[in-house]
């Protein structure tokens, strides 16, 4: 049987369909992303369920991927922020990456959180997350921040040339960029110095800010309640 042509109305209204199916798709993506950074929908512990907090930083790392540069466990009690290595082995479903800071661009603070509880076990952390963008801003509202290097560091960032002696530093947004960058190449000693002293220093920046500037699960109470013990530990 002869196939029949449609008719031009016909053939837009199809074509109407298709952009409609396409576009309500791009929007419910666009919100299920928003949600699970934490812009949307409901944010689940309150500053009476708060004990442990997982604090992340992200910024590019050497090949210009933006990752988990910065990953602490916050105990509201005001005890130090334990360090966790970046560079931890662990699992990420689907993907050919395998360490912690793979994690944030699968997931952001949430997807660490949840690599993290595959590889220790437990349940994920709720989180407070600096993205990349966020850390620059609240290392220059700072005005910098002072940081014990373990070693001499040199980086290229691929427009400059950074030297970073020994000892204690007072580092733009910029030069804590070039830390970054060139932590893979200390020795692992120096490497868990490094990663002690970056965890202090985000939790004090993450004490300087606002809600709205983080991407976080907290309610508003509880990260309220986390500001004000980072700020007192520090």
């Amino acid at each position: 049987m002869a196939r029949v042509p449609s008719s031009p109305e016909a053939a837009r209204a199809a074509r109407n369909v298709r952009i409609g199916v396409i576009a309500i798709a791009v929007v419910a993506l666009a919100a299920a992303a928003l949600w699970y950074t934490g812009k949307l929908g409901t944010r689940g512990v309150s500053a009476a369920e708060l004990e442990r907090v997982l604090l992340v930083a992200a910024a590019p790392d050497e090949t210009g991927d933006v990752v988990a540069q910065v990953i602490a466990i916050a105990d509201v009690s005001g005890a130090p922020p334990e360090a966790v290595d970046p560079a931890t082995a662990v699992t990420l479903p689907g993907t050919t990456y395998a360490t912690l800071a793979d994690a944030y661009p699968f997931g952001g603070g949430s997807g660490v959180a949840e690599a993290l509880a595959r590889a220790r076990g437990g349940d994920p952390l709720p989180h407070v997350t600096l993205s990349a963008a966020a850390l620059t801003a609240a290392v220059e509202a700072a005005g910098g921040v002072s940081l014990e290097l373990p070693a001499e560091m040199s980086v290229f960032d691929g427009e400059e040339l950074f030297i970073l002696p020994k000892g204690s530093q007072e580092l733009t947004a910029r030069e804590l960029g070039a830390v970054f960058k060139g932590a893979p190449y200390l020795t692992v000693r120096e490497r868990a110095e490094l990663n002690a002293e970056l965890a202090r220093v985000t939790a004090a920046l993450i004490a300087d800010c606002a809600y709205t500037d983080v991407e976080t699960d907290l309610e508003e109470d509880a990260f309220a309640a986390l500001t004000s013990a980072l700020a007192e530990a520090r």
